[in-house]
This record gives C-alpha cells, sequence and structure tokens, in this order.
C-alpha cells in the first residue's frame, strides 16, 4: 500500500523486545513532512500527522508514536494541538503495550490517554466533540477523516 505522498507503509510493525527492527525509512519520510508549526487550522494539510492516523489504524503503534512524536514537537507549548498529540501518542503505547501482553502499562498508559483526552475537551467551545479529525466524544478517540 502507498500512501498519496509516495510514502509506503513500514515493511513489519517493529515490538520493542522481540527481535524485530523497525523499518525507518517510510517513518523519516514522514517526519520531514511535519511542517515547522502544527495548528489545528491546517490539520488536514499535515502529512505526517496524518499518516500517524494511517499508521495506527493498520497496527504499527510503535511507528505512528514515532512519527506523531515529530509532530508534537511543533505545537505551541500548553495548546490544544499538543494536549492532543500527547494523547494520541499514549493512545499509540498503550495498543503497543497491550501487544506486548503489558496490561497494567497499557491501563496505566489508557489512564493518561482519558487525562489528556478530558483536557483537550476542556479547551475547546461547549459541545465540540471534535478536533482535528478525531471524535474526543468516546475514549479510544476515533479518527473520523
Amino acid at each position: 500500500m502507498t500512501w498519496p505522498h509516495g510514502i509506503s507503509l513500514p515493511r513489519r510493525a517493529h515490538v520493542p523486545g522481540s527481535g524485530s527492527e523497525p523499518d525507518l525509512e517510510p517513518l523519516d519520510a514522514a517526519k520531514a513532512l511535519a511542517p515547522a508549526k502544527t495548528t489545528a487550522q491546517e490539520w488536514q494539510d499535515n502529512a505526517a500527522y496524518l499518516y500517524g492516523h494511517i499508521l495506527l489504524k493498520h497496527g504499527f503503534f510503535w511507528e505512528a508514536h514515532e512519527v506523531w512524536e515529530a509532530v508534537w514537537l511543533n505545537c505551541a507549548p500548553n495548546s490544544a494541538e499538543k494536549v492532543l498529540l500527547q494523547a494520541l501518542i499514549q493512545q499509540a503505547n498503550a495498543r503497543l503495550k497491550r501487544q506486548m501482553a503489558a496490561e497494567r502499562a497499557a491501563k496505566r498508559l489508557e489512564q493518561m490517554q482519558e487525562q489528556l483526552r478530558c483536557d483537550v475537551l476542556d479547551r475547546l467551545p461547549a459541545g465540540t466533540a471534535e478536533f482535528m479529525g478525531v471524535n474526543l466524544s468516546t475514549p479510544d478517540m476515533h479518527f473520523n477523516a
């Protein structure tokens, strides 16, 4: 599968401690597409942000975290965008830990994700349940785009 910017999915999902090696080439290509500033107004044009969602959807949890971290670094300090990216990163981490059969760690990360999700909702106008294409009305934070 090739993504519109010519970036393919990684050849395999990396699971730390399994002996697998990460396929860094597509991740580096996606991170290079991260804009200098991450803004909610331009999320649909943020190729790295969108690629992170594709990675998560296809079970590339470690990889999604890696790409989203590059996007997170370009968010304004203490912004809703930064908190959302933190929540998404924790979601990817929780899924990875669950895949690794680390249930306690997965539950701890899910609790952190839930706190961050609620923090994002508190920053948005009342009644708003979607931000940067993410449905925040449920803890699984489904991507709608």
